[in-house]
């Protein structure tokens, strides 16, 4: 490196990163920077720089795509929700929102949506601004293709995960045509009926499709009378049948909790604490419910057919924990 020339920009939060005009404002000149990115640097993004040319990783690529947005840019959609912590379809796109002053543009995978609305930083990580989960959802609802699946889940696992409170999501989805949000709004309306997640939320639309069947509650705890020993907390419990329901899914019942314990260890022991409590226990999983849900409905109908069982569970219902 010539002697005379200045030491690239360190500025936190960057990812190692500086744009065209911060390293102007460093000291650097037009031919000198325009030589660097020829030989040693590289261009993350327009007016994006890196002092390298090694493999650029996602943190870093993501903090380059906001400084290519702009000061008063803030990531939303499905971008955004990964920054909250959420599995999501992968993004096309990374979506940023900006005042009605900015200017839209596009580039590659990236677009910068002039918006009239405020626009209020929920979070920042490092230099990258982000919307809120629900301004995320409704964005994401209304820009990407995403499947009305996969934006009911994500609209109850935004509200499970307290990211967002109904009232909250609600507002947000009003803002937009309904038919844009059409599916985040039923996985609103099915978290307030009392789904934790969508198999839960198909649980209770297979069960309500059948008026004929005894009332069940969704997402209660239950605790043995006599010992107050704490069984757990299905995901259906009709009291009548002396039955609960258990939706087993791969993603939330299978790998290590945030405590190192094995999920499907845990799982079967609430559901044999269950069965030792004299409650019949009902395994289903989530594609059963929404491919073959009469092949659930036959189960529940035999177990109709038995009749309560005898002597009765000696358990009550209590909030969950």
């Amino acid at each position: 490196m010539p002697t005379d020339e200045p030491a690239f920009c360190t500025i936190p939060g960057q990812q190692g990163l500086a744009t065209h005009a911060q390293l102007l404002e460093a000291g650097w000149t037009t031919p000198q920077i325009r030589h660097r990115r020829s030989t040693t640097w590289q261009t993350a993004y327009p007016q994006v720089i890196a002092a390298h040319r090694g493999p650029l990783d996602p943190p870093t690529m993501l903090a380059a795509a906001a400084l290519w947005a702009g000061d008063r840019a803030v990531l939303t959609g499905l971008m955004a929700l990964r920054e909250w912590g959420l599995t999501t379809p992968h993004p096309r796109r990374a979506y940023f929102l900006a005042p009605a002053s900015a200017r839209s543009r596009r580039h590659g995978d990236l677009e910068v949506v002039r918006t009239s609305r405020p626009v209020p930083v929920a979070r920042r990580h490092g230099v990258v601004a982000i919307t809120g989960a629900a301004r995320s959802l409704a964005e994401a609802s209304a820009r990407e293709p995403v499947s009305p699946d996969d934006l009911e889940a994500l609209a109850i696992s935004i509200l499970q995960r307290r990211l967002a409170t109904p009232r909250e999501l609600d507002l947000e989805l009003w803002h937009r045509p309904r038919r844009e949000v059409e599916a985040a709004r039923r996985g609103l309306d099915a978290f307030r009926d009392g789904a934790w997640s969508r198999p839960e939320a198909a649980l209770r639309q297979v069960w309500d499709g059948r008026p004929d069947l005894p009332p069940l509650q969704t997402n209660v705890g239950l605790e043995q009378m006599a010992s107050g020993q704490y069984l757990g907390c299905p995901d259906g419990y009709a009291a009548a049948l002396g039955m609960v329901i258990q939706v087993h899914s791969r993603q939330h019942h299978q790998g290590i909790d945030d405590r190192g314990g094995d999920r499907w260890a845990q799982t079967v022991e609430k559901d044999g604490a269950m069965v030792s409590a004299g409650l019949r226990v009902l395994g289903v999983t989530p594609w059963t419910l929404y491919r073959r849900p009469s092949s659930f409905l036959s189960r529940v109908d035999a177990l109709v057919r038995l009749g309560p069982p005898a002597p009765p569970p000696q358990v009550r219902v209590v909030p969950p924990r």
